[in-house]
């Protein structure tokens, strides 16, 4: 049962648990806002529970799984990406490290919100495909398309400030 701690799976989600706790924390009293009757820290608190609740759910599947005795590392549900056949279990670590840089670029301001998710959605499509250009083409479409979408989603619908208003 303790070796499944010594796996990728179980550090990168307990990684994630801490990232996702920190921003429950830090988001978790923020002040009522003027449009917004939960005020600005509702969505981040919502997310990051969200996330955190996932993780958790990871956690213990993962100990579930090894307390059974199959091993996780050779389950296909550990890996994210494969390709042509063989698979690749660090697809997960690029994804980790694409979404801090991600959450570091908002807490540095480095930019508007569109220019800043763009490249990691087209980043994190990419990492879970085969690089060609054809998926190239498809993962720059998608990424402009979520992010210019749900910037304006969330600016003039649920008015939410994001950086870059």
């Amino acid at each position: 049962m303790l070796r499944y701690i010594y796996t990728l799976e179980a550090w990168v989600t307990i990684g994630l648990f801490s990232i996702s706790l920190a921003f429950f924390v830090s988001a978790y009293g923020l002040p009522a806002g003027v449009f917004d009757p939960l005020g600005p820290g509702s969505v981040p608190e919502m997310v990051s529970a969200l996330l955190c609740f996932l993780c958790l759910i990871v956690i213990v599947r993962g100990f579930t799984r090894a307390q059974s005795g199959t091993n996780p590392q050779g389950e296909d549900a550990v890996d994210i990406i494969k390709r042509e056949g063989q698979e690749t279990p660090y697809a997960l670590v690029g994804f980790f490290g694409f979404l801090v840089l991600y959450l570091l670029a908002f807490q540095w301001e480095l930019g508007h919100f569109i220019t800043i998710t763009v490249p990691f959605v087209f980043a994190t499509i990419l990492l879970l495909n085969e690089f060609t250009l054809r998926n190239g083409i498809i993962a720059l479409v998608i990424a402009v398309g979520l992010s210019v979408g749900f910037y304006y989603v969330m600016t003039d619908f649920f008015v939410i400030r994001l950086p870059g208003i």
